[in-house]
């Protein structure tokens, strides 16, 4: 899924996740899929530019003005970065409240099975 494809999909609630890193630099992910392991929830997050979001007009992380669909200025084009999907462990506390959890190894390595058969 592009980032393109992301904005296009307006009509559709999509499901975010937001936070800083420990170097100040702010992340925006995007619920690609949910699924289980086992008894434990997992997510697939994509990592995506928090401007795709934006309105028409604004700029975007390059600095420049312009339609998602077009190329930037500087020559690089929204629709052709790589992609990068995570999986996470999702935990919900006794109140509620959500975390997403690196998996250990072993829980990573059954998450990324999992998630391949969903994808194939």
């Amino acid at each position: 899924m592009t980032e393109k494809e992301i904005a296009n999909a307006v009509e559709e609630t999509i499901e975010t996740y937001e936070f800083t890193d420990d170097d100040g630099q702010e992340h925006c992910f995007v619920v690609e899929s949910k699924f289980k392991v086992g008894n434990d929830d997992y997510v697939a997050l994509l990592e995506v530019d928090p401007s795709i979001f934006a309105e028409e007009g604004e700029e975007c992380s390059c600095g420049c003005e312009h339609d998602h669909a077009e190329n930037c200025c500087d020559g690089h084009d929204h629709d052709e970065e790589d992609t990068n999907i995570i999986l996470a462990k999702v935990v919900t506390d006794e109140n509620g409240e959500v975390d997403i959890q690196v998996p250990s190894d072993e829980e990573f390595e059954k998450a990324k099975q999992v998630y391949e058969n969903l994808e194939a």
